[in-house]
This record gives structure tokens, sequence and C-alpha cells, in this order.
């Protein structure tokens, strides 16, 4: 995938390792953080063919994760979904003899009560997984490396297409935690760009990931 912005040299997002825009200009910094949030058109996309992409399609835009809650409810549908392909035929067996023993018994209790009234059945196992409340255990999701390991493994699990957009990560990672970051982009083949508002100096710290850089005077540098 192709990142163009403004008249500056194009920026390949790579799948093999992360993929850093770094600028101490602040004009530059709010153009990709407003255009990668799908608010203006100054930053465009293109896959390797040149073919124009949607901003909202191909990047899983996830801002700064110490500001976030957590791993948002959005990928609760793939997670249900992928979840659902990986049951055995003995765990699907079992949850609906489970879930038809609770439609039996709620049929029973209403019988207490001295109206026509009956249960419908249904086997809807995405329903039970969101009756089940599954979600990201809370103390995991204090950690930042641990929210953008979780979005990434969520990309990989559910076989979704986009690259995940962060910022700021510097301020949360230490520098054991951006090669780690490093390694599982390699390893799972997912795009992970970075957008951080720094100095020139700051690229020592991503050794790992391919670096471009955009100065107060607008001014490309790569590495």
């Amino acid at each position: 995938m192709k990142i163009s912005y403004a008249a500056h040299k194009e920026i390949e997002l790579s799948s093999k390792r992360p993929t850093v825009i770094a600028t101490n200009n602040p004009a530059v910094y709010h153009d990709f953080i407003v255009g990668l949030s799908s608010f203006n058109d100054k930053v465009k996309l293109f896959d390797d063919a040149f073919e124009s992409l949607e901003v909202k399609d191909a990047i899983d835009w996830q801002g700064d994760v110490g500001l976030s809650d957590g791993v948002s409810e959005k990928y609760s549908s793939g997670i249900y979904k992928q979840l659902e392909a990986v049951l055995t035929d003995d765990q699907r067996k079992s949850i609906t003899d489970i879930n038809s023993q609770l439609y039996t018994c709620v049929q029973k209790c209403l019988f207490m009560i001295d109206l026509p009234l009956e249960v419908t059945y249904d086997w809807d196992l995405k329903k039970l997984f969101k009756y089940c409340k599954i979600h990201f255990n809370a103390d995991t999701m204090q950690n930042p490396y641990a929210i953008i390991e979780s979005i990434i493994k969520i990309h990989l699990e559910c076989g979704l297409k986009s690259a995940v957009g962060l910022t700021n990560v510097a301020h949360y990672l230490n520098q054991q935690q951006l090669t780690d970051l490093s390694k599982l982009t390699s390893s799972t083949a997912i795009s992970t760009l970075l957008v951080e508002f720094t100095d020139m100096k700051s690229q020592e710290l991503y050794t790992n990931c391919d670096f471009y850089y955009i100065d107060e005077d607008f001014v490309d540098w790569h590495s």
C-alpha cells in the first residue's frame, strides 16, 4: 500500500515491519491525523497497482491508545464470527444442549403465571456469545502495548485486510516494546502505521521500522 501526502514523496506501507511517519511540523502532523481519520483529502492511499483506496477501509485508525478505553467493540462481530468458525462439533453440541436446557427451564417457569406465555427458541451462537459478554481482560487493557498487540492479533485472527494506524506510540512504549512490535508486525504480516510528532533525533528509537520524516521546513527524509 502507498500513502500520498500533498507534494511529498510517496510513502510505502510495509507488512514486514512498522512504518513510521514522523514530523516536528504541527501542520503536517495535523494533516496526517485528520486525514487518516478520513476527515480531509490531503492524505490519499493507493494499492500496489496505483488504484485509489478509501482511507476508512484501508486504515483501521486507532489514534492514541493511551486515550482509549481498550479494544473497541467494533471488532465484536468479527470475533464472534471467527469463534463460531473454530468451534469443534462437540463444543457446538455442548453449547446447543445447554442453551436448550435454559429455554426449557424458562418455559417451565412460565407455567407459574396464569398467562398464555411461551419462549421462542433461538440457536444463534453470536447472540449467545454476546449474552455471555465476551470481553478483553480489564487489567490487560490498561497496558498500551497489550492493547496494540491485541488489535494486531484481531486483524490476524479475523482476516482483516486494513492496516493498523496509531499515534503517540513512543509516549507509551519503551525500546524493547518497540522492538517487540516490529517482530509482531513481521510475524503477522499486518501493516502497522505509526504517526509521531517528534524531532529527527527520535529516529534511533525506530531502528526496526521504515522511518519517514518531514521536518519543520516541509523537507522529506527517509531511512
